[in-house]
Formats: C-alpha cells, structure tokens, sequence
C-alpha cells in the first residue's frame, strides 16, 4: 500500500485525495499545507491523515512513499528537488516547470537520487488516448490536426488566481501541455517548423495560436486561451478520413468517419474520473522501480516545455 503525502492542500489537490479512493494500493497519508487546515471539510471527514504546518515535516516522514506536488507553478521546481532529495517518488501537476532549463535540473536529480519524477499529464495517461493512436491508421497518413483549449477566466482578475500572475500564470502555462502533449503523442514526430500568435494584456498571454509544422509534413493547428471559451475539441484528418475528439485533454468519447462512408463511435469510460490513472501510472513506477513513465517521460516533458517556450517567443 503506498502511502501518499500532498503538499498544498488546494482546489486540484482536494480533488486528487478524492480520486485515489478509487484505487485500492494507495491513500492521502499526510498533507501539508501552510494555510493550516482545521477547519477543511476532507480533513474533518478524514481524522487520520497526518496533518503538517509546513513542506519539509513531509518530507522528512519516513512513513511518506510519494508525493503529489501541487502548489503553484512557480513552486514547482525547489519542491521537486528538494522531494526527489528525500528519496520519494513525485507526481508534478502541470506544468512542471516554467522553463526548460528548470526541467533538466530535476531530470538530473532523477538521475542522481534514483527516484521517480512523473508530470501529472492526463492527456497522455488515459485508455481512450491508448485506443485513439490504436485506431489512427485507419485514417491513413495524418495531414493536419486541429485542437483547442479555450475558457474564460477573466473574471479572476484581481484575484489571487495564478493565471494572471506574471511569474506563472496565462494560456500557454494553462493549457499548453494538454495541447502539444496531445499532438506530439499522437504523431511520434519531430516539429520541424512553428509559427505562433499571442495576445498579451498586462504582461500576460491570454490568446495563443501556433502552426506546428512536423517532419513528415503533418500540420498541427493549436488555440489555447483564458480570456474566451469554446467548444474543446480536436479534428484529425487523415487521407483516407477523419477523427473528431471532444474534450481530446481527457478522451472517452471518439467518431471515426472514413471516406468510404464508415461511421464508428469509440466510448471508453473513466475508471474513476481522469486523475486516476496518472495517480495509478505514479503507483506503478515506484512499485517497480522506475525512475520515470514509459508513457510520459522526462524527456516528453522537456520537449513540450521547449515547445512552449517557442510559441511563446514567436519563434
């Protein structure tokens, strides 16, 4: 049984401590959270979790066999080390980090502490992606792709949201992962070319285009916004027909419609809801030694957030 610590004891995180319950090899041992906590309606109902005051009282528990990671983004990076120092293995809510040069400090501690590191990245770690690259060569050879992630948050300005913090927050950090980790898991190739369109207001991104350009001459089109809401979707066309993903960032539902007239409806229900499986994916890493995700590796992680940071400066 694996023995969980959560270090802040936010929105994402509450919803973490409910979804674990529907796996059977681990539970919420600990939480820390500097805002206290007493009067938490999860931790009243749950009188048994160990509850700390501050980050480090976890880490030094030797009874804490994981971690799951989920203070703001701009937190991520010295709680990471300073985790994997400690010798336990951590699941890292997206973003990992802010930059890439960030990322290969913790992959070097990977390396170095021997201990797993694994990006809480639900787009990839999920049965209906599994199948959607299973059943994608039905459509023939991939021509373009189109996805987008697009919500309005702005009334959480003037708020503490991180997602009009400058340090941390906009639609690139917000859904950017989900965007090209969806993309480059599908088409297992190389962005050879990219061009991108931002709108910035105050400092922060809050509108993004980007044309990805891949080396076997696939087009990816990707929109990702926090100041206007859309329908989620992605559309795969292929030569010999297409795919339609609605909520593509969390996939149960998929069409496949061929040229020839096919129609076929993939459904692929949630074992739990859609954090569960990167919960159970953390699980079975540290259960066999791993030190990262076949899935999603470091290395995936890295290239994304070099992505990002392309898209970010128009390059």
């Amino acid at each position: 049984m694996i023995r969980w610590g959560i270090i802040g004891f936010g929105r994402i995180a509450h919803k973490f401590a409910i979804s674990i319950e529907n796996l059977a090899d681990g539970y919420v041992y600990a939480v820390a959270s500097r805002s206290g906590g007493k009067d938490d309606p999860y931790l009243k109902a749950h009188p048994d979790v160990v509850v700390y005051k501050d980050y480090e009282s976890l880490l030094n528990d030797p009874k804490v066999d994981a971690v799951y990671l989920a203070l703001p983004h701009k937190f991520h990076k010295e709680w990471a080390i300073k985790t994997l120092e400690k010798k336990k293995a951590i699941l890292c809510e997206k973003p990992a980090v802010l930059n890439s040069e960030d990322m290969k400090e913790i992959k070097a501690t990977v390396l170095k502490e021997k201990t797993c590191f694994l990006e809480a990245l639900k787009t990839k770690i999920n049965d209906g992606m599994d199948h959607l690259i299973e059943d994608l060569p039905m459509i023939g050879k991939v021509e373009s792709i189109e996805a987008n992630f697009c919500s309005n948050g702005l009334g959480l300005k003037g708020t503490n949201s991180f997602l009009f913090d400058k340090e941390q927050g906009g639609a690139l950090n917000d859904v950017g992962p989900y965007l090209i980790g969806f993309v480059l898991d599908l088409l297992k190739d190389e962005v050879v070319d990219l061009t991108s369109k931002l709108k910035i207001v105050d400092g922060i991104d809050e509108h993004f285009h980007a044309e990805l350009t891949l080396k076997k001459g696939t087009k990816a089109y990707i929109e990702g916004a926090i100041d206007e809401a859309k329908e989620r979707y992605a559309l795969i066309i292929g030569e010999k027909g297409k795919i339609t993903v609605p909520m593509f960032n969390r996939i149960i539902d998929y069409t496949i419609e061929l040229n020839d007239g096919t129609k076929l409806e993939r459904h692929y229900p949630l074992n739990g809801d859609d954090m569960t499986k990167e919960i159970a994916e953390l699980q079975y890493c540290l259960t066999h030694h791993l030190i990262e995700s076949p899935r999603h590796t470091i290395d995936d992680t890295i290239e994304i957030i070099e992505l990002m940071e392309k898209i970010r400066n128009n390059k």
